[in-house]
């Protein structure tokens, strides 16, 4: 357990913070969207966004595009908080943290990061400031192998790398971290990837936990083998966390197959109701923590094929796009569903601080994304994202504002009332 002047201490940053942010992506609702560093050549990025106007008109429209200074821009791109500043991060190229305004200051640091399709959590998450990048870094010999675990950093823009204290377990070294809320919490694996090291590692109990990576202490750890009905570490394909005003984690991770876990600050790890089969889930706590948001990730059959020219005509599938449930029970609250042949996978679904919106991606015809009410599941609003690069979805701290991003390019949003 935490001492509850720690949790006070936690609960009063993170609430002090973000109630004194304020995005600033774009200015208040235009007359026309702001286009901001599209030149030149730079208008290719512009045009391959094709910014759409949201359409019914609603509470969502559409602000600026911008042409970020990223030069790989395949990978997924996450803006701060304070919307000046963005990082993406490439398993090669390594991570870049740079200001989105192409005059602004900008730095790769050279490291080979774990990036997973099948697992779509990366080991970096934005301070609530702004300042710098949560991150981790590792020695690796030649090939990739680990020669050790994970080590934590601080990475900003003008190329600073301080590094965090050591996070040790007796039961191995950090394989993986997942950061919650910003402020150095994480959920983090021991000992569970032993066959990425060389020489190869046996670790025996391999354990969750979680740590305070700026204090360099683990919270609290659970060997997995003594979590009842739970698959083996090599299971685990998501998460998702929230911190409660009392200061206290709540994270939900997904492991194949069909099998959703819930760990609560200062609990017992425990096994939910949540019967979604999906193979690779994408998927948000709300808010309260109370609620779970998962995509369908619903997609046509032979869209692409390798030895037959011409194609065969995509086979269409119908089915759910995405669902709202109750954490706790399992119980579903709404769902959403459609019939596309399209056969990209869903992305993370966002939603906004009040926990009234999400975004979401809608796949029919087209792909789109949609502005969904939190409370029956209507889609509201929804523009077309065919053909856009690594696509990231997201809302400002304070709620005013949403953004998308594609490759080296992001377009904003104001969120006002419904019309």
């Amino acid at each position: 357990m935490i001492p509850s002047s720690e949790i006070g201490e936690q609960a009063l940053f993170i609430s002090t913070l973000l109630a004194a942010l304020s995005l600033g992506f774009a200015s208040a609702a235009m007359a026309s969207p702001e286009v901001i560093g599209c030149k030149g050549d730079l208008t290719k990025i512009l045009e391959a966004l094709k910014p759409l106007e949201p359409k019914p008109a609603g509470p969502m429209r559409l602000s600026a595009s911008r042409c970020l200074p990223i030069l790989h821009g395949r990978y997924p791109v996450y803006p701060s908080p304070d919307g000046r500043k963005a990082f993406t991060s490439h398993p090669i190229d390594g991570l870049w943290v740079g200001s989105v305004d192409r005059a602004g200051a900008n730095y790769t640091f050279p490291m080979h990061v774990f990036t997973s399709l099948w697992t779509p959590i990366v080991p970096f998450e934005w301070l609530p400031d702004s300042s710098a990048v949560l991150g981790v870094a590792q020695d690796k010999a030649s090939g990739g192998f680990a020669l050790g675990g994970l080590q934590p950093y601080l990475f900003t823009e003008t190329g600073g790398q301080t590094p965090l204290p050591v996070l040790t377990h007796p039961n191995g070294p950090l394989d993986d971290i997942f950061w919650i809320g910003g402020t150095g919490l994480a959920f983090a694996t021991f000992g569970t990837r032993g066959s990425y090291f060389r020489p190869e590692r046996e670790d025996p109990h391999p354990t969750i936990a979680l740590v305070d990576a700026k204090a360099g202490r683990v919270l609290d750890a659970v060997e997995i083998a003594t979590i009842p009905t739970l698959p083996d570490y090599r299971h685990f394909v998501a998460a998702s966390s929230r911190v409660d005003r009392s200061g206290r984690v709540r994270v939900l991770t997904a492991w194949r197959p069909d099998i959703w876990m819930l760990w609560d600050q200062g609990e017992k790890p425990r096994i939910l109701p949540i019967h979604n089969t999906i193979k690779h889930p994408r998927y948000t706590l709300s808010m309260d923590g109370n609620k779970v948001l998962i995509m369908g990730n619903l997609k046509g059959i032979g869209e692409s094929c390798d030895f037959q020219i011409p194609c065969p005509p995509p086979i269409p599938q119908s089915g759910v796009i995405a669902e709202l449930r109750e954490v706790i029970s399992g119980r579903l609250i709404w769902s959403i569903t459609g019939t596309t042949h399209l056969g990209s996978f869903s992305l993370i679904p966002a939603i906004s601080p009040d926990d009234r919106y999400a975004l979401i991606t809608i796949p029919s015809e087209k792909n789109y994304v949609g502005l969904v009410s939190m409370t029956d599941g209507s889609v509201l609003q929804r523009f077309e994202i065919s053909g856009w690069a690594s696509p990231t979805l997201g809302f400002s701290p304070d709620g005013k504002e949403a953004w998308i991003t594609s490759g080296s390019g992001m377009v904003t949003f104001t969120i006002g009332t419904q019309q």
